[in-house]
């Protein structure tokens, strides 16, 4: 619908009484970016990023910039391509593991019925995220706990639907503190149990003596102010969903195959052009927060956006799916082209302003799970295709793009599929962008 009302009223919409909507590239910059001498860098909407159900604060959802800085500083170099690279066995092993789970229903009666791999890419980058944050904890908790294992993922994907009900009911004065007192049963189901569950596992985390160099490990080790108890679950509330949800539904693309499955490692997946290619453009036609209005306010005096003044207090926000599917910016945008994003493929040679993408958003607010991110996306992209032939079994039911319906994140449709495991192996060659098969 918001893109819909870009295409008919232009760049910028009114979208509330007192919120513009943007599709414009320049306007990215300036509303999400780190300020210049004469606009300074906006800062977040409180009504948007409202705090959690315990009314903690953390680096999501922080707006003073001042305290955001300092919980920047405190979690960067957990987040660093050094500490992630020196991780990475936990994404190597947690991604065979996945793939040891689909070669299992192979020859299954679930098979047959196909396996929702929405949920499967839910469950694997939970696993990926959580014993990266948590280390030797992780599946000892896991494993104490009541509920089957992968109960928090189920969790976090119904609670980020419930985090964006919060943020329309915080719209209407006095409701918001109404559902405190009085919170309904989905909202305990959901946003509580999500927060019950970042609590449980930094305190068992909290609880035993580590070295080992996982997330906490950088936080209870980070120069400046000691984070609490309080803060640190918090952290990890957001780090939780964010981190699995958002990979997860970028997983859905399709990759080049490798000579060789044991040579795959984040280092050969970074040299792979056309692999990275595949990960910029599903990032662009699908990107985890495309729907998202993440608002901003602007500062005193006002500035101008996109051609207008705007006034001091306006809320404003980018568009992501409507820049990424405008006509001046990519053409044919509704097509999934890798090769737009290959400066020497004819496709990539038709204009693209491939600098419109901005799936981890800009500024001093950028994404800080960038770099696992991408290493996730490849990994478990490069050897799922490599070990398997995937069919989709529900597509003539589904439409991916009409059934996904769009808040801060996607609420995605289940997608069945069958997998078969490969004995033909086609090798993409970056060099001259040529097939062979092996």
């Amino acid at each position: 619908m918001n893109h819909d009302w870009h295409k008919k009223y232009g760049s910028i919409v009114r979208i509330a009484p007192n919120h513009l909507s943007f599709n414009d590239h320049s306007a990215q910059k300036i509303v999400y970016g780190f300020g210049t001498g004469n606009v300074p860098s906006m800062a977040k909407d409180p009504r948007f990023f409202t705090p959690e159900v315990d009314h903690s604060m953390n680096i999501i959802n922080e707006c003073d910039k001042n305290e955001h800085a300092r919980m920047r500083r405190m979690l960067s170099f957990a987040f660093s391509m050094s500490n992630i690279m020196a991780n990475e066995d936990v994404l190597k092993r947690r991604t065979d593991e996945f793939l040891d789970v689909i070669g299992g229903t192979i020859n299954s009666e679930r098979s047959e019925k196909g396996i929702d791999i929405v949920q499967k890419f839910n469950y694997v980058t939970f696993e990926i995220m959580g014993e990266m944050s948590f280390g030797d904890s992780w599946d000892l908790r896991l494993e104490a706990q009541p509920e089957h294992r992968y109960h928090w993922a189920d969790v976090i994907v119904n609670a980020t639907f419930m985090n964006d009900v919060m943020r329309a009911v915080v719209c209407i004065p006095g409701l918001f503190s109404i559902l405190e007192q009085f919170p309904p049963a989905h909202s305990r189901k959901t946003l509580y149990r999500h927060a019950e569950y970042a609590t449980e596992h930094t305190t068992a985390r909290l609880s035993i003596q580590s070295q080992r160099k996982d997330f906490m490990y950088h936080i209870l080790n980070a120069k400046g102010p000691a984070a609490t108890p309080k803060e640190i679950a918090s952290h990890y509330n957001v780090i939780m969903m964010a981190g699995a949800v958002t990979t997860a539904t970028f997983l859905s693309g399709y990759v080049v195959f490798f000579s060789d499955i044991e040579a795959i490692d984040s280092k050969s997946l970074l040299s792979c052009m056309y692999l990275n290619a595949v990960v910029e453009e599903g990032l662009r036609i699908y990107p985890p927060a495309g729907a998202a209005h993440l608002s901003r306010i602007v500062p005193k005096g006002g500035c101008e956006i996109s051609g207008r003044f705007i006034p001091e207090g306006s809320r404003v926000s980018i568009h992501p799916w409507s820049v990424l599917r405008e006509r001046a910016n990519f053409h044919e945008p509704s097509q999934f082209i890798p090769e737009r994003w290959i400066g020497a493929s004819p496709e990539g040679q038709k204009g693209d302003k491939l600098d419109r993408s901005l799936p981890f958003s800009y500024g001093p607010r950028g994404c800080l799970g960038r770099n696992l991110a991408y290493l996730e996306m490849r990994m478990i992209l490069a050897k799922l295709f490599w070990k398997y032939d995937l069919h989709w079994m529900n597509t003539n039911e589904l439409d991916w793009e009409r059934d996904t319906k769009g808040y801060t994140l996607w609420q995605k449709p289940g997608l069945r599929c069958t997998f078969k495991a490969r004995t033909t192996i086609t090798v993409l060659e970056d060099k001259d962008l040529m097939v062979k098969t092996v």
